[in-house]
């Protein structure tokens, strides 16, 4: 028998913390030598360009400097979930989950299902958990979805906790082909009849989505459909709660609770996106279950480990150090990426790298999905006083049936106009006014002194679907970025809010993604001007012959061995890491540089920025190039135009100095060979744009007129600045 004094997790600290300690200080004196440099060396003629890079690598610079704060302390953090179970099974605290969905179109409702199935069956006492779906789209084949799940949960909840199946997303489940093999004569009975179901049940599903009208049949089954009626659009339609699965024992097998939540919507009364679905959920679930722990999750998020939730509480139930964690964050995960992750959708430097880095500063942030929270941390100060004052009546009793009055009550907390003069969004609840408010959330949690923890089990926690095609990489990536934005230009400003509260490497840590935005300033920067000044001969590099050669060779040359075997080191390989660098070169001269308009634009009050959903649905056609790992353009995206533009001039500039090189020889580009190679790097990694434009012919290649825009763009700029040097 242990002992109780053990803890449910340890902490290890990343090993060669001197060497890579040590590395950053070396390298830190190579920039300072670069600064030293671009001073004493500036021309008298031609010195803007000049002046350009060096502004460019001021900017690289700081923005390194910022991302060392993740390479200070890195740690990593194992878990003993059986120590758990050993001392506190029958104490587990009761968990409330949420998941959020807004489109049955871009958001199908049988990827909802099929999340919700998955955490309905959770390794968890199911007398604990209660679910809240919100459905932000308002829609009645989401609810009938829902239904159909809340009677599949009956026979597919009992089936995993009989068999102790480790994968209890249904679909996940049965794609494995050897999932009843080597197995009894009644398990693959019951096996083969549970699949038969869920098949049956998805073809019903899918079909009614695609006609869009719930049959007669299945609207009598549930008083739940009499709430729509014609009037009832995406934006204006009043608010809805339905409970479809009642917690509490059914022929002797307890079965956790399924409500459904539409908040109330009408025009001209702000909503807040995600943040006030959110919200909504923990006054509704505040009145029903009330539970201490709250897990949200993404619509498409489903659970691929039964015991995450158990990973979770041994963070905070640890008896010596649970009390100072405010939330559990698990990485994201995805599952269907190609081999060697064509549009860095793992996002594994971020999550693998910076997660472990963020980790020994404080905590990681709240990443909007897969994190358990504590209900008092999210509500404020002072958590269970205020929001049972906000909702007048919390039910504490977890086994107590819900009655139509409390259905009343909680329709009324999700009306549009309930959070009117209150602290909702301020100091209660998920935070308003930016739309990544998750890292807000996560930001003003960290100011009031709590922690957060880092949960990566062997077996990945939760498993999503990322975007397939390039352009919604593009804009979800826009859109967190110009989040970012936001919360660097307000009050929570990471490099000015919380000081005396929040450790300064936690707050270099937020200020590193507050920053994207503006690092296109100095991407943008370091891909045109170099590649222009070679086409009006221009030097703005060191040639070989100089002993400063060597400084900007060491510079670059070993930044990038660094971040190579930083990222092998973190599990993944040279391609996938070529991937993701090609991915950061495209996301900064398109998502970044967009997201800064975007948030510049409401800074000055013009526009806001929104909340774009992206499709989860891929044709075959498209499916078949993403699995080739074939960019897919298809569409003709505003986005497209800035890499594609950039790429261009780089090539221009490649074909200028091997001209120049056939004209004069060596003496011709000596000076200007820095730059030349610096455009063939661009152009190769801007090599799938060049295909997409030029050499395919399939659906998924470039539109013309984003290639011919594009073509037009580039001439222009390269005629500019040959006009500028003859003048």
């Amino acid at each position: 028998m242990e002992s109780t004094d053990f803890p449910l997790y340890t902490t290890f600290e990343k090993p060669c913390l001197k060497i890579t300690r040590g590395f950053a200080c070396i390298y830190f004196t190579g920039i300072l030598a670069l600064v030293f440099y671009r001073i004493s060396y500036m021309p008298r003629e031609d010195y803007f360009p000049w002046i350009m890079v060096f502004a460019a690598e001021l900017g690289f610079a700081f923005i390194w400097a910022l991302e060392q704060a993740f390479r200070w302390r890195p740690v990593t953090r194992y878990t003993f979930p059986e120590r758990l179970s050993e001392r506190f099974e029958n104490d587990l605290p009761p968990v409330d989950i949420f998941i959020c969905t807004a489109d049955p179109i871009r958001e199908p409702p049988m990827n909802v299902v099929d999340t919700v199935l998955s955490t309905l069956a959770h390794d968890y006492p199911t007398e604990k958990l209660s679910c809240y779906v919100s459905d932000d789209g308002g829609s009645a084949l989401t609810f009938y979805a829902l239904f159909e799940a809340s009677m599949f949960a009956k026979i597919w909840v009992p089936f995993c906790h009989k068999y102790f199946i480790q994968q209890r997303c249904p679909d996940a489940y049965f794609s494995e082909s050897d999932a009843h093999q080597n197995k009894s004569l009644l398990f693959a009975t019951e096996w083969e009849k549970l699949k038969t179901m869920y098949e049956e049940m998805k073809h019903r599903i899918n079909s009614t989505v695609e006609t869009g009208i719930v049959p007669e049949a299945m609207r009598n089954r549930h008083d739940g459909f009499r709430e729509w009626s014609s009037g009832i659009t995406l934006g204006d339609h009043h608010s809805i709660v339905q409970i479809l699965l009642e917690k509490g024992k059914d022929g002797g097998v307890y079965f956790p609770r399924l409500v459904y939540v539409s908040r109330e919507k009408r025009p001209g009364c702000p909503h807040n996106f995600k943040a006030g679905a959110l919200n909504v959920l923990i006054r509704v679930s505040a009145l029903m279950s009330n539970a201490p722990f709250i897990l949200t999750l993404d619509c498409d998020m489903y659970a691929n480990n039964c015991k995450a939730l158990r990973e979770a509480m041994c963070f905070l139930m640890d008896p010596q150090t649970g009390h100072q964690f405010g939330y559990v964050q698990f990485p994201q995960r995805f599952h269907g990426i190609t081999k060697y992750d064509l549009y860095a959708n793992h996002l594994k430097r971020i999550f693998d790298i910076q997660g472990k880095g963020i980790d020994g500063a404080e905590g990681p942030i709240y990443v909007g999905t897969g994190c358990v929270h504590r209900r008092d941390v999210l509500c404020g100060s002072e958590p269970q006083n205020v929001i049972k004052a906000s909702i007048e009546s919390a039910n504490l009793e977890v086994e107590k049936e819900c009655s139509s009055e409390i259905l009343n009550k909680a329709t009324t907390l999700a009306s549009c106009t309930y959070e009117e003069n209150s602290l909702w969004g301020k100091k209660v609840g998920i935070m308003y006014g930016c739309v990544v408010e998750d890292v807000l959330t996560a930001f003003t949690i960290h100011c009031r002194g709590w922690k957060s923890a880092y949960c990566t089990p062997q077996r990945n926690a939760f498993q999503g679907r990322a975007p397939l095609n390039l352009n919604d990489t593009l804009i979800q990536h826009k859109r967190l970025t110009a989040g970012l934005f936001e919360i660097f230009v307000s009050k929570f400003c990471p490099f000015v809010y919380g000081i005396g509260r929040v450790s300064i490497t936690l707050r270099m840590c937020y200020g590193y993604y507050c920053l994207w935005a503006m690092s296109c300033l100095h991407i943008l920067s370091y891909g045109l001007v170099p590649a222009l000044s070679t086409l009006c001969a221009i030097s703005v590099f060191p040639q070989i012959s100089s002993p400063w050669f060597l400084l900007f060779g060491f510079l670059s040359l070993s930044a990038y061995a660094y971040n190579i075997v930083e990222f092998v080191m973190a599990g993944g390989s040279v391609k996938s890491w070529w991937n993701e660098h090609r991915m950061w070169a495209i996301k900064g001269t398109s998502s970044y540089p967009f997201a800064l308009i975007q948030g510049l634009c409401k800074l000055m009050g013009i526009s806001e920025v929104g909340f774009e959903v992206t499709s989860k649905v891929l044709d075959s056609e498209a499916a078949k190039r993403y699995k080739e790992e074939i960019f897919e353009f298809g569409v003709a995206s505003v986005m497209f135009i800035p890499p594609a533009t950039i790429t261009i001039i780089n090539f221009i500039s490649l074909l200028s100095g091997m001209t120049q090189f056939v004209r004069g020889g060596y003496p011709a580009v000596e000076g200007m060979f820095v730059q030349l190679m610096l455009s063939s790097f661009i152009v190769m990694n801007g090599f799938p744009i060049l295909e997409g434009m030029f050499m395919r012919t399939d659906k998924g290649r470039m539109p013309t007129s984003i290639t011919m825009f594009s073509i037009m763009v580039a001439a222009v700029a390269c005629s500019v600045a040959l006009q500028i040097t003859l003048y």
